[in-house]
């Protein structure tokens, strides 16, 4: 599906449209997409939260910190702004470390590992605007209330 002349696919984050303009995108990534009764593209979301939506989060680590969660309900495709990446903290890490050789390039090669050999499709290019890209260190557990510690398990989701 296109949208903005972006490709979406399931399994893609975006960031949705919030009613306050003053807010920060919603963030979510895509579990399944359809048509509804009228003919309008729908799909569902599985969310992140911000640490600023959540209790009990010490110190956050960055304003483009994210945290997974099991939450979902369904959208317009309408509502969609962008599409954006969220990484894992080294994932994250590893591509602004490969961003700042491209621009102050080093004589030994090696330390960063190449870009290309990441979660292909999954990992932005060097053109992505920087609002689209962020990390996640962790779960929320919407239902309990609290983090938890990010398993390499949940990797898959990202």
């Amino acid at each position: 599906m296109q949208r903005a002349g972006v490709e979406l696919r399931v399994g893609d984050s975006v960031a949705l449209q919030t009613n306050d303009t003053d807010n920060k995108p919603f963030v979510g990534k895509i579990i399944s997409m359809w048509q509804d009764n009228l003919g309008e593209m729908m799909v569902t979301m599985c969310w992140f939260y911000r640490p600023s939506d959540l209790e009990n989060i010490k110190t956050p680590y960055g304003d483009h910190e994210l945290y997974l969660s099991k939450h979902t309900d369904d959208n317009s495709v309408a509502t969609i702004q962008d599409k954006v990446f969220v990484l894992s903290f080294p994932e994250y890490c590893r591509y602004y470390s490969h961003l700042a050789e491209i621009k102050h390039p080093v004589l030994q090669r090696g330390i960063v590992p190449n870009v290309e050999k990441w979660r292909e499709g999954l990992i932005p290019t060097t053109g992505v605007q920087k609002d689209c890209i962020y990390f996640c260190r962790g779960v929320y557990d919407f239902r309990l209330r609290r983090t938890l510690k990010q398993q390499l398990y949940y990797t898959k989701y990202l």
